[in-house]
């Protein structure tokens, strides 16, 4: 989430331990032929294929074959508000920096607390106003220590560093960063939540782990490798736990290998969906609704 260099290395350090073999027609860069090039003219994005509301994907269904437009709950909408808030504050700390150079760690924690009070309004969106300002009470606070003590240790290091090379080792994330997902059967603008060096791919979610983020981060992967050309065999979902009024907060970090059997289960899924919206096959309810779908109201009536 607020990730400094010596996140990185950690995290490289961790992914060394996992060996990971793909055979190379999985690989994004073989995205013109078999079993990867899509089949389907249809366009998906990551969140219709891993957004891990619906096990049918009757959501997928109901967006682009009935053409419903859905209603996020409030915990889709905090999940999106905790997501602006944690890319405004990795926005806001290099901003800080490249205006101001290298300031003291206090100096950042002060700067960062008078702007968070600016930001707050523009951010909140739908989600519900006392438990947003929860959340962001909460995450910004951990913004500020984390980014003004590396801020510290960055400083102590050496006072020659250039301001571009004190950013990269304070706040080395790449927020909401784009992939063209379209050699994939993905549509053409893809963000993925945080990009570390060298390419390290992140997902933030709050709403619990679910086997299908992994095929989200896949996705990803693919996406990347066929853009870049570039070996992605690794990525880490964040899981974000909030008590019940989002004052405080737990952080769950989840390594996940990028393995042929994810690449495939991608596959296998972007296919199904593809044809399903194609072909204007209803997939019929899942066994169970999930409580947070934007959909609900479809299905369920209401």
């Amino acid at each position: 989430m607020f990730y400094t260099h010596e996140d990185v290395v950690r995290l490289s350090q961790r992914f060394r331990r996992m060996p990971c073999e793909v055979s190379e027609e999985l690989r994004g860069w073989r995205w013109n032929e078999y079993p990867l090039a899509p089949v389907y003219p249809f366009k998906l994005s990551v969140s219709d294929i891993a957004g891990g509301f619906c096990e049918t994907g009757r959501d997928v269904y109901v967006r682009y074959v009935l053409r419903e437009r859905g209603r996020p709950s409030d915990r889709v909408e905090m999940g999106g508000f905790i997501h602006r808030v944690v890319s405004e504050a990795l926005r806001t700390v290099k901003s800080i920096i490249y205006s101001r150079g290298l300031v003291s760690g206090e100096e950042l924690r002060a700067e960062m607390a008078e702007r968070g009070h600016r930001v707050l309004r523009e951010l909140i969106g739908g989600a519900p106003p006392k438990l947003a300002l929860n959340a962001f009470n909460a995450l910004w606070s951990r913004a500020i220590n984390t980014y003004a003590s590396a801020l510290d240790r960055v400083r102590s290091k050496s006072q020659y560093l250039s301001i571009d090379g004190a950013v990269a080792l304070v706040a080395p994330a790449l927020a909401e960063y784009p992939i063209d997902g379209s050699l994939i059967g993905l549509t053409g603008s893809i963000r993925v939540d945080e990009l570390l060096p060298p390419s390290i791919i992140v997902e933030v979610k709050t709403r619990g782990l679910k086997p299908v983020y992994d095929i989200g981060l896949a996705a990803y992967a693919l996406a990347f490798e066929s853009q870049y050309e570039i070996p992605v065999n690794y990525a880490l979902l964040v899981s974000l736990k909030f008590n019940r009024d989002y004052s405080d907060l737990l952080v769950y970090e989840k390594p996940v290998l990028i393995s042929d059997q994810l690449r495939q289960s991608f596959i296998d899924r972007r296919d199904q969906l593809a044809k399903m919206v194609e072909e204007g096959v209803d997939p019929g309810m899942p066994e169970r609704c999930d409580p947070d779908c934007p959909y609900l109201h479809v299905c369920r009536g209401g």
